[in-house]
């Protein structure tokens, strides 16, 4: 199902928003399976509904208040009920944020997440891609996955100007333990878990949220350096679109937009996969022995029939309905060589059945003899 991609600044706020996305979905989820339940009826009481996905673990639970407000179409929620949501981060994935320093150890990271991506990204999951995802031509990388399942995708811009981003990474560096996994610091002491504070970067009375997790600043010289290559996202470019910005003002972000976009009934109407996203069939293992092996043997019939007097005429093949229609003049060796390596050339990308490369070899040769 749907890839949802963040991208912002390093500490613009985007696990904040993650979250709030994937919670949002988790009440629409758990609302549309109380739904079924009850033979699409609003519950009469709040439900509860656990998710397999947490920041950190993909099997530690959270608890959601499921509020009902679904379309009163069955088939759409027996559809919606069915989806489970996938946070992917590098906290979840353990990745340390000092292997952002250099160009190896940060496309190892990429590297990393783009495989879990690519292994939770299915028809029935949605997958939040709570990353940096700063480079565009990762976007697009991502953008192709999703389209190559025919599954609908989206960005979501956290729009933080850099000297908030420096601000809040500042909070964290005086109010956070060390990164666990940075180098530096091997074996610091952590607080325990639940009483870890996080600071968010959401103005008002949320500005504070706990969670099951700290997040650790960015050092000084990465977060500068990753502010200078941002590559902001652009709507109007395929792999960008749609495209939601969410301003750092904004205490809430448009969830039911950015639902309607990749889960609404018509979100996945319009993605068509083309030849770039569709998965090749694999061949079978001797076609291309096949290939060589036939075509020769059509050529050699040739040679034979024109060596005992045929010029001109129907040439039966073994093995084959298709008749070859000999020219009224002899067809030199170098010429029927030329026309069997272009087949075999266009042919040998695109693999065929093996019992009928011969058929299709001499209607090739009828078109060009």
């Amino acid at each position: 199902m749907p890839l949802i991609i963040l991208t912002g600044y390093p500490c613009s706020g985007k696990t904040t928003r993650a979250l709030e996305l994937r919670d949002f979905f988790i009440e629409r989820i758990a609302a549309a399976q109380a739904a079924q339940k009850t033979g699409l009826s609003a519950p009469s009481t709040p439900q509860r509904c656990s998710s397999t996905d947490d920041l950190r673990s993909p099997t530690t639970a959270i608890t959601t208040t499921i509020y009902p407000n679904l379309p009163l179409d069955p088939s759409e929620v027996a559809r919606i009920s069915c989806l489970k949501v996938h946070l992917i981060n590098i906290d979840s994935l353990h990745i340390p944020r000092t292997s952002y320093r250099d160009a190896r150890s940060e496309k190892e990271s990429r590297s990393t997440e783009y495989s879990a991506i690519k292994r939770h990204l299915s028809r029935d999951d949605i997958v939040i891609s709570d990353s940096l995802n700063y480079i565009k031509g990762y976007r697009y990388q991502l953008y192709c996955e999703a389209k190559a399942l025919l599954t609908p995708s989206c960005v979501v811009h956290i729009a933080s100007p850099p000297e908030k981003c420096r601000l809040w990474n500042s909070s964290r560096t005086t109010s956070h333990a060390p990164d666990p996994h940075c180098p530096a610091s091997p074996g610091s002491p952590l607080p325990p878990p639940d009483v870890m504070m996080c600071i968010l970067p959401v103005e008002g009375e949320a500005h504070k949220k706990q969670l099951t997790t700290a997040t650790p600043a960015w050092e000084e010289d990465i977060l500068e350096n990753l502010i200078f290559r941002y590559e902001e996202p652009n709507g109007m470019t395929r792999w960008d679109s749609p495209l939601f910005t969410v301003p750092w003002v904004d205490e809430k972000m448009d969830c039911e937009a950015i639902w309607d976009a990749v889960v609404g009934k018509e979100a996945g109407a319009k993605i068509k996969a083309n030849v770039a996203t569709i998965i090749k069939p694999a061949r079978e293992a001797d076609y291309l022995h096949e290939l060589d092996k036939t075509t020769q043997e059509v050529v050699s019939l040739i040679l034979e029939a024109q060596r005992n007097g045929m010029v001109g005429g129907e040439l039966k093949v073994p093995d084959c309905k298709e008749v070859l229609n000999l020219p009224p003049t002899t067809v030199s060796l170098p010429q029927l060589q030329r026309i069997r390596r272009q087949y075999i050339s266009l042919n040998r990308q695109h693999a065929q059945a093996k019992n009928r490369i011969k058929e299709l070899f001499v209607g090739y040769l009828n078109t060009n003899i």
